[in-house]
């Protein structure tokens, strides 16, 4: 008799732009045991990894085929202006008004979209309900699940705060999967508990990343020669990326090496906050002087092509940054990558060892440490090829999804026992 496959719906809120979140969560889709697990993708709304998850042979649902289910404002950020005027009277009462009127909001604008979302898991016959974002973003699903009664696994990718809501539906998420220690620790910081979850680093298609070789087209498209230095920097271009220190970096080595090319490879989403930084990324480089040096690429697909044209590869956030994939991308191409040292960053680097960090917002040390590789090519290469060998050792695809699959495992034995007593076929 054939066993039933485990059926796990994985819950992903599509961005303007293609992150990291997704091309996670797709890495994980694609190396399942499809033997064991049948997984079905829930998103919320339009996405450029539809095909690709369908042409995996994977169910996707779509709440809304026109736009992104508009969620629930964060009621952290409004507050009116009574609660002011209470805490003149009493802190504790204004703060009491703020958490009643997040779980009265929480209530109204996502309790309706919650009970949808269960009969989904139900119609379904999921098993296993798996957030791929942080516990704020996923409050209607995390709740949808516990109305149906299903185990659920929260995939925290963001180093967001959690509101008396957030910590009031913690309870119902079965394990947290953190992408790294800077992430557990703020979770933890909130009163989860240590055995609430476990650190899983991020996938990596390693393989795809070590057998790059030059593009000429994406030489003749950026306008690079073989005399050129080519420093990237890639990934969305969001406000807290730290781009404009990279570009102040940049024009302090221009003036020492003359042939330094610079890629911003990426895109900014349509928010007017990151159009704006966008545009202010543009006026920097002209007041630097920079636009012979510089090439804004925009989206680019084939990031292992990208990393094969470069010689160093740049991560600038000036936030604390939750993993950092670009980070290992660029070790597993084998390239020296320069990054600031906060958050997930340090995970990952070793100073000096797999790579260089520097402080966050300080272009004059992000500056001596590009010029610090240039001098060295030697020094160089050997970091890159340590980096290539850390970058397959510790974050692999392989790796990611046997350790997912083995807390499916852990959570779904527990679960099927403590409900009929029986050992599920996992």
């Amino acid at each position: 008799m054939e066993q039933k496959r485990c059926r796990v719906l994985y819950v992903e809120k599509p961005t303007q732009s293609v992150g990291g979140s997704i091309i996670s969560l797709y890495e994980l889709v694609r190396g399942l045991d499809m033997d064991i697990f049948d997984p079905v993708v829930l998103l919320y709304g339009p996405s450029a990894y539809r095909e690709r998850f369908e042409a995996l042979g994977v169910k996707v649902l779509v709440l809304n085929e026109q736009h992104e289910h508009p969620t629930a404002v964060s009621v952290v950020g409004r507050r009116r202006d009574i609660a002011a005027s209470l805490s003149r009277y009493s802190e504790r009462l204004a703060a009491a008004y703020r958490e009643a009127k997040q779980f009265y909001q929480f209530y109204n604008q996502e309790w309706p979209l919650a009970r949808r979302i269960a009969g989904l898991i139900k119609a379904e016959a999921i098993d296993l309900v798996h957030h791929n974002g942080s516990l704020p973003g996923n409050r209607t699903t995390v709740l949808a699940a516990r109305l149906a009664h299903v185990p659920q696994v929260c995939h925290v990718r963001m180093l967001h705060d959690l509101s008396i809501v957030d910590r009031f539906l913690a309870r119902f998420v079965d394990s947290f999967v953190y992408i790294s220690r800077a992430v557990e620790a703020k979770y933890q910081s909130y009163g989860i508990s240590p055995n609430g979850g476990q650190v899983i680093y991020n996938p990596i298609d390693t393989e795809a990343f070590s057998r790059i070789n030059g593009s000429s087209r994406l030489q003749a498209e950026f306008d690079l020669t073989d005399q050129d230095v080519v420093i990237s920097n890639i990934g969305r271009l969001d406000w807290w990326k730290g781009h404009e220190y990279f570009l102040e970096a940049i024009a302090k080595i221009v003036q020492l090496q003359p042939h330094v090319k610079a890629l911003i490879v990426g895109e900014a989403d349509l928010t007017p906050r990151n159009q704006a930084y966008f545009q202010q990324l543009q006026q920097l480089v002209g007041e630097l002087q920079l636009r012979r040096q510089v090439v804004f690429t925009g989206f680019q697909r084939d990031i292992p092509a990208v990393m094969a044209v470069s010689n160093i590869v740049v991560h600038s956030a000036s936030e604390p940054e939750p993993f950092g994939r670009v980070v290992v991308e660029g070790m597993a191409a084998g390239r020296p990558v320069i990054a600031t040292a906060a958050g997930g960053v340090l995970d990952i680097i070793e100073d000096k060892v797999n790579g260089l960090l520097v402080p966050p917002k300080d272009a004059e040390a992000m500056a001596q440490a590009i010029q610090e590789l240039i001098q060295n090519p030697n020094q160089a290469r050997l970091m890159g090829q340590r980096a290539q060998q850390e970058a397959q050792e510790r974050f692999s695809a392989k790796h990611h999804v046997a350790a997912v699959q083995q807390l499916y495992r852990r959570i779904l034995f527990f679960d099927l026992r403590s409900q009929n007593g029986s050992h599920p076929s996992v």
